[in-house]
């Protein structure tokens, strides 16, 4: 699912926050990362709680979410586990 992102100042491949539709979730930590020939992974934790995985592609210069956990359904995996 395509979204967009708020860039950090610095640097354009680091977001700030991403919107998902009309929501904002902003971000306050970049949990991991990794690249490829011409995209990058990001997993961050936003303000919210919430867990996501967005990947941005150089090629087509555009920023994609993969997963999407918010914090109750995370403590809900938590307690099943």
């Amino acid at each position: 699912m395509r979204i967009q992102i708020e860039p950090c100042a610095d640097r354009r491949t680091t977001p700030r926050s991403l919107y998902w539709g009309e929501r904002r979730i902003e971000i306050i930590e970049i949990m991991d990362q990794w690249y490829g020939p011409d995209y990058l992974y990001l997993k961050v934790r936003g303000y919210d709680g919430s867990v996501c995985i967005v990947q941005f592609d150089e090629t087509a210069d555009q920023w994609e979410l993969i997963m999407f956990s918010s914090a109750r359904g995370q403590k809900l995996a938590t307690r099943a586990a």
